[in-house]
C-alpha cells in the first residue's frame, strides 16, 4: 500500500529544508520554515524565493500527501516569486491528526484561509497566487468559491471538480478495454480475469462511492495491470526516471527527509487518504454549478491521457468558469502526457505555468 500511495503522490511533494532564515545568493532570496496554527493543529510551512516578489502558494496533492514541490519549482519560480509550500492537515511534517470529523473539505478550506491570512500578514502588500496539483487543484477551486477576493490568480494542474465524472470515466475506459481484450484473447485464464473485472466494475459503478478506498485501489492500480495501461502515465518508461530521483541521496538531502521520516509521512498519508476516500461527500463532490461565482484569472492544465481525473475534466472545468472573461481563462491539454506532467511534458508544462503567472503578476 505504501508503494501504491507513493506512486499517487510523488509528483506533488515539496522539498523540505531546515535552514531557518538562510539567505541564498542575495538579501532578497530567503529560505525559512515555520508552523502555521490552524484549528487544533499546526501546519509545517517552508517559504523560499524572492522576498520582494509576488507570492505563490503551492497546494500539493492527496488528500493526505506532503509537499516537496520545491524539487520541481526551485529553478522555475523561486527567482521571480516568493513560493510558499505547506503540508496540509495531518500530512508530512505537519502535526499528525486523527480526528476524522475534521478531515473534511470544509475544514481544509478553513485551514487554507488561515494559511493565506498568515502569509498575507507575514509578507504584506503582495499579490497571492495559488498553484494546485491534482487534489490541490480541486482544493484551490473550493477555496475560490469562498475567498476569491484574497487571491490574484489560480492554476489548476490536473485538478478535478466533478468526482463522479472522473470515477465513471475511468470505469468506462476499463470496461471498454476489458471487452476489447475478451474479443481478441484465446487464453482462458485471461478471459476469466477480464470477466471478473467487468463484474467488479459494474458493482463499483453502482456502489454510490460510499466506501471507495479499496475500490479506488482496484480501479486505479490493480485492474490497469491486467488491462495493459497505466492510469497515471502515458509514458510508463519514464517511471525509471522517477525511481532514480527517489533513490538519489541528493534528493533526500534537498528535501531533508530520511527513509524513516518518509516512511512516517507515508503512513500519515495512508490514514488521511483513506478517511477521505471513504467519505461519500468527497467521492461524490461536484462543484460544477457553483463555479460560476469565480471571476479570477484561471489556468486549467492537464495531460491528454490523464485517466486519474478523466480526460474530459479539463473541458468540464473550463466550461464551468462561466464568469471568468475569456481573456482571463486558459485551457491547455499536454500532448502525450498523463498525471505525471513534470516528467512527461516538462518544457510545455513549465513554460505554460510561467507565462500565465507572468501575465497576471
Amino acid at each position: 500500500m505504501k508503494n501504491i500511495l507513493l506512486c499517487f503522490t510523488v509528483i506533488f511533494f515539496t522539498t523540505v529544508n531546515y535552514c531557518k532564515g538562510q539567505k541564498k545568493g542575495t538579501e532578497t532570496q530567503i529560505d525559512t520554515e515555520f508552523f502555521i496554527p490552524v484549528d487544533q493543529s499546526k501546519l509545517y510551512t517552508r517559504v523560499l524565493g524572492n522576498s520582494e516578489k509576488p507570492i505563490i502558494i503551492a497546494l500539493h496533492g492527496g488528500p493526505g500527501a506532503f509537499s516537496v514541490d520545491h524539487e520541481f519549482y526551485r529553478d522555475v519560480f523561486e527567482k521571480d516569486y516568493l513560493v510558499v509550500y505547506f503540508d496540509q492537515r495531518g500530512g508530512g511534517k505537519s502535526d499528525e491528526f486523527k480526528d476524522k470529523s475534521m478531515l473534511t473539505t470544509d475544514q481544509f478550506v478553513k485551514d487554507l484561509d488561515d494559511v493565506v491570512d498568515y502569509i498575507k500578514d507575514k509578507y504584506p502588500n503582495k499579490k497571492i497566487n495559488l498553484l494546485g496539483t491534482s487534489w490541490g487543484g480541486t482544493y484551490g477551486f473550493l477555496y475560490l468559491l469562498k475567498h476569491q477576493e484574497k487571491i490574484n490568480s489560480f492554476i489548476s494542474s490536473s485538478g478535478f471538480v466533478d468526482s463522479p465524472q472522473r470515477n465513471f470515466a475511468l470505469i468506462s475506459h476499463e470496461r471498454q478495454l476489458a471487452n476489447e481484450l475478451l474479443k481478441t484473447t484465446t487464453d482462458s485464464i485471461k478471459k476469466k480475469r477480464y470477466l471478473e473485472i467487468l463484474t467488479e466494475l459494474d458493482e463499483i459503478e453502482t456502489s454510490g462511492f460510499k466506501d471507495f478506498f479499496q475500490n479506488m485501489n482496484k480501479v486505479r492500480y490493480e485492474f490497469p495491470k491486467d488491462l495493459g495501461f497505466d492510469v497515471y502515465w502515458a509514458k510508463p518508461e519514464l517511471k525509471e526516471k522517477k525511481a532514480k530521483l527517489l533513490s538519489d541521496p541528493a534528493f533526500f538531502a534537498r528535501v531533508k527527509y530520511t527513509p524513516e521520516l518518509l516512511q512516517k509521512a507515508m503512513e500519515k498519508l495512508e490514514y488521511v487518504n483513506e478517511v477521505f476516500m471513504n467519505t461519500e461527500s468527497y467521492n461524490n463532490l461536484n462543484i460544477v454549478d457553483e463555479m460560476e461565482v469565480i471571476k479570477k484569472p484561471v489556468l486549467v492544465i492537464q495531460g491528454e491521457y490523464d485517466y486519474a481525473i478523466g480526460v474530459e475534466q479539463g473541458r468540464t472545468i473550463y466550461k464551468a468558469l462561466k464568469n471568468v472573461p475569456k481573456k482571463d481563462k486558459e485551457l491547455v491539454y499536454l500532448k502525450n502526457a498523463s498525471h505525471n506532467t513534470p516528467f512527461e511534458a516538462p518544457e510545455v508544462y513549465y513554460n505554460t505555468l510561467k507565462t500565465f503567472l507572468k501575465k497576471y503578476n
